[in-house]
């Protein structure tokens, strides 16, 4: 009877119908402790090191966008670096220093969606006045997909930048500048011939900083510009330790190879450096000397 009792009640889940399976939140709780138990056992069991454990996780995208390679003589890569060299020139030329690609090294393309291009590039320089070259110049340039042109976004850095000395020159001449008897003026720099004459070099390195504005300004991935030539470069009076001229210069693009004539007053002294406090497009075929009048700068 004892036995059969047994049996019976054995059986009796199963007569029962299927079981039913209730989950609350400690039963959760539970299995989730049994589960990192057991993954923890199954590492330890393995002998897993961090290098292995990582492997086991999910792999993640990585989100930076593709790059491409350019070819350094090919015109997006010296476009690229030609704006580089602009925004270089307008932070840190003067009067004595101004710089002119000399090399480009290295150049790729990021094409960011909804975003715009961005140009990554190494390059070298080589100032003018000196003939110095630096070897080692970085670059991002990031030209923004907008409907109104904007100017290029550029990050520009070049070690041993500081060593081309030139605060000495630029005081010298400030000081040359500020006692002259009559301002100073120019036209047609360089002449027919190309020359430049010796006195007119410092107006024609501040007419190329000043430009080196406007061309960085103005630059987009269809341009190439660089300065042609200074039409007419005037002292203008001022009233504080700035000295202040006026510009018509003419910048030539490379690409398209029109000439377009740029009015500018360039304002300068050695210890602010160059800055361009008006700027304008003339329209073609004129030619605007420059005036006589008091400017305040």
């Amino acid at each position: 009877m004892r036995w059969t009792l047994w049996i019976v009640l054995g059986l009796f889940p199963l007569v029962d119908g299927h079981p039913t399976l209730k989950t609350d939140q400690n039963s959760l709780e539970t299995a989730d402790a049994a589960l990192n138990h057991q993954n923890g056992s199954l590492n330890s069991v393995l002998h897993l090191d961090d290098t292995e454990k990582a492997a086991l996780e999910p792999t993640r995208v990585d989100p930076a966008f593709p790059m491409k390679e350019l070819n350094t003589s090919h015109y997006p890569a010296t476009r690229a670096a030609r704006v580089a060299q602009h925004y270089l020139n307008y932070h840190h030329g003067s009067p004595s220093k101004w710089f002119m690609v000399h090399a480009v090294k290295k150049a790729s393309l990021e094409d960011i969606p909804e975003v715009g291009k961005k140009y990554h590039i190494q390059f070298s320089v080589q100032e003018q006045a000196t003939k110095e070259i630096i070897g080692n110049c970085t670059a991002e340039i990031l030209f923004r997909q907008t409907e109104v042109q904007s100017a290029p976004e550029v990050n520009c850095t070049c070690d041993d930048l500081l060593k081309i000395k030139t605060s000495d020159a630029d005081h010298a001449l400030y000081h040359h500048i500020k006692h002259q008897p009559e301002p100073m003026a120019g036209t047609d720099i360089p002449d027919s011939q190309g020359n430049i004459p010796k006195e007119m070099e410092p107006l024609w390195y501040l007419g190329g900083i000043g430009a080196s504005f406007i061309m960085w300004q103005q630059s987009n991935e269809s341009t190439l510009y660089n300065m042609a030539h200074v039409h007419s470069v005037k002292q203008l009076n001022s009233e504080n330790d700035l000295l202040a001229f006026e510009y018509v210069v003419l910048l030539h693009d490379m690409v398209s190879q029109e000439i377009i004539h740029w009015h500018m007053q360039v304002a300068w002294n050695p210890t602010q450096g160059v800055k361009v406090t008006q700027c304008h497009l003339l329209p073609k075929g004129t030619m605007k000397q420059p005036s006589a009048e008091k400017h305040k700068i």
